[in-house]
């Protein structure tokens, strides 16, 4: 199994460089020809919003939207489907940013106790 960098990710979804998506398109088409899926970790998912949002002017919206279709793609995998579908459904109906509802995904499914001075962030969890 392989997984994609950010800069990979990126290109599948913006298709903004011609040489370096027919090179992401290639790898997808490898690994789906031999039934594997494409591992995409939640470090890449955390670092693929900032660049979508900061430098594509990607909205909450658009990022959500973005996440659903790739959950969906069956030429991917993630780390935990299930909690990354939570994540997203916070961070539709939310305010703050996807790391800090990656954060709270994560620290919930591990069963862990968040400790933050975000107190905007702990109201909505609550």
């Amino acid at each position: 199994m392989i997984a994609f960098d950010t800069n990979y990710l990126v290109r599948h979804i913006v298709q903004d460089d011609e040489e370096q998506c027919k090179i992401v398109a290639s790898v997808l088409a490898s690994e789906s020809q031999e039934e594997r899926a494409i591992r995409i970790l939640d470090l890449v998912l955390l670092e693929t919003s900032w660049v979508l949002q900061a430098v594509y002017g990607f909205d909450r919206k658009a990022w959500a939207q973005v996440l659903e279709e790739l959950l969906e793609d069956s030429a991917f995998s993630f780390d935990d489907p299930v909690r990354l579908r939570a994540i997203i459904k916070l961070y539709r109906k939310g305010k703050a940013d996807f790391a800090d509802y990656l954060i709270v995904g994560t620290a919930r499914s591990e069963a862990l106790e968040l400790r933050t001075f975000d107190k905007k962030l702990l109201k909505e969890i609550a």
